[in-house]
């Protein structure tokens, strides 16, 4: 065995350390620097990992979605498990957005669900990779990849429809980091360390879940390789 086949190894499991101690000091932070909203209370502190887990959601399909692009026009076994598992990646962020939004939203404007803009455009957008991935399942083969990347090609557009719909459209859905609504230290710094600890978290699953699929791929092309010897050999062994 190589000496890269344990390097590789070492740096994924540097990330891991690194991001799972961010996480830790993101709990830390939340529980104990942000004070409580005086309006909203405690329930405000969903905030932290609400907004960074969209932003993950949003990087993550946006990079699986120009990926698949470019698996389209060029396929590449690298290029699809790299679309693949950042669209895993970003459906994963999309239903803890959907998932914490609703908590936030019944104490902030009285109700689980409104269909504003952002919030529909949000479940658009974990509807469409849930759609992608599903395509895959179901028709693993060179024709459902190239259906599943043209339709996870439209993931970059509603990502960016959603960064800019509450500007575009108005909506119940707050605009905090635009609005400068982050004013306490506590909160700033709370904020900062919950964004990059998500953010590494994201990088994190995205790595494990490609190296999975791209042992899947060599896999399976040694499997076809294996076959198609044994078919040659029966070939040459039979009769003449």
């Amino acid at each position: 065995m190589s000496t890269s086949s344990f390097q590789r190894p070492l740096g994924f499991l540097a990330l891991l350390a690194v991001a799972t101690a961010l996480v830790l000091a993101a709990l830390y932070c939340v529980a104990f620097v942000a004070r409580p909203d005086v309006t909203l209370g405690i329930v405000q502190k969903i905030f932290y990992f609400h907004v960074s887990s969209a932003i993950a959601m949003m990087l993550c399909l946006s990079s699986g979605s120009l990926l698949s692009l470019v698996d389209l026009v060029a396929p590449s076994d690298r290029v699809d498990a790299l679309a693949r598992s950042a669209i895993e990646t970003g459906l994963a962020f999309a239903v803890l957005v959907l998932t914490s939004g609703p908590l936030w939203a019944r104490k902030s404007w009285g109700a689980w669900w409104t269909w504003e803009p952002r919030l529909t455009l949000t479940l658009l957008l974990l509807l469409l990779a849930a759609a992608v991935l599903g395509i895959r399942a179901l028709a693993p083969d060179g024709t459902g990849r190239k259906i599943a990347a043209a339709l996870a090609s439209l993931a970059a557009p509603v990502a960016y429809l959603i960064h800019v719909a509450v500007a575009k459209w108005g909506g119940t859905h707050p605009m905090v980091l635009q609005g400068g609504g982050i004013q306490s230290p506590g909160m700033q710094i709370t904020f900062r360390v919950a964004l990059l600890a998500i953010a590494l978290f994201a990088a994190t699953l995205w790595t494990l879940r490609f190296r999975v699929l791209r042992l899947e791929q060599r896999l399976l092309n040694l499997q076809l390789e294996f076959s198609a010897q044994d078919v040659r050999q029966q070939r040459e062994g039979g009769p003449t």
